[in-house]
């Protein structure tokens, strides 16, 4: 194992996923496969028909915790697909986003309108803000630890952690102001809180791996016994098309004996026939 696979066992594995916001709060809840068919045109969404929608790329880690969020729009047309025309590379904008507010697991990878380093983009995005009298973020963070997405983590200590109520946002102009804020301004925070926060991260990273690998296994061993119930299935249905098959070339060969009978037979009566014509000729004659 050379140093890039050590770094990719590190790494944390994180479920992407999109939520749609209405008037009054998260509308649609999907994972990014769902989200990139709906981008396809494989799904629609006709309640969406010719509406311009606020939503919201997330990153969450296996712990339920938000570690990146790209507020951005999407224009439906009147069949309720998503306009062509849309390109925004959601990946890459949560990779530079900038320092975020801290939403249970410490802070998020945020970008949106006001808070984006790239200006191609702004013009695409949006700024949260509260809706129904709740902030935005209050309503993704409880919309995560619900997991209506069913995504596979921790779920005791994710309930332990992730109260609503314990929400840490920071001060606004911190972190959606005019001026966006590089990612790497968090590097003037004190050498020992990185150095822990490092040690903490480092040691969270090597228990979502050695989780995922253990997933991993449990999948394999399931879908080694699948395939052999699979196997088991086929030669059963092998040796049960043998028996038939067996059963028909039988029957077939009694139908052709049965066959070659009857035709000795209305050869024997052409013959009869033929002889009973030639007596009753000879006859009147």
């Amino acid at each position: 194992m050379n140093a890039s696979d050590v770094g990719r066992i590190q790494k944390p594995l994180l479920t992407e996923a999109v939520m749609f916001f209405s008037e009054h709060g998260i509308s649609r809840e999907m994972l990014f496969p769902e989200f990139e068919a709906l981008l396809d045109g494989l799904v629609a969404a006709p309640e969406c028909a010719d509406e311009t929608v606020e939503a919201v790329f997330l990153q969450i880690n296996h712990r339920l915790h938000v570690r990146a969020a790209v507020f951005f729009t999407l224009d439906f047309d009147l069949d309720g697909q998503v306009n062509r025309l849309w390109n925004m590379p959601l990946r890459h904008l949560a990779e530079k986003a900038g320092r975020g507010p801290d939403m249970g697991g410490g802070p998020i990878r945020l970008a949106c309108l006001g808070f984006c380093s790239t200006n191609a983009y702004r013009a695409g995005m949006w700024k949260p803000r509260q809706r129904s009298g709740k902030a935005d973020l209050s309503l993704i963070k409880q919309a995560v630890t619900r997991n209506a997405l069913g995504i596979l983590g921790e779920d005791e200590e994710a309930r332990a952690v992730l109260a609503t109520d314990n929400l840490q946002v920071a001060a606004e102009d911190t972190w959606y102001g005019g001026t966006p804020v590089p990612v790497a301004d968090h590097a003037t925070a004190p050498d020992g809180d990185l150095a822990a926060e490092l040690a903490a991260l480092k040691q969270a990273h090597a228990g979502e791996a050695a989780e995922y690998l253990r997933q991993i296994t449990e999948l394999s061993s399931r879908l080694s016994v699948q395939e052999q119930v699979h196997r088991q299935q086929l030669e059963n249905q092998r040796i049960q098309h043998a028996e038939q098959l067996a059963v028909a070339q039988g029957e077939l060969l009694d139908i052709k004996h049965e066959l070659a009978e009857q035709q000795k037979a209305n050869a024997a009566l052409r013959r009869e026939v033929s002889r009973l014509q030639n007596r009753t000729a000879a006859d009147t004659q």
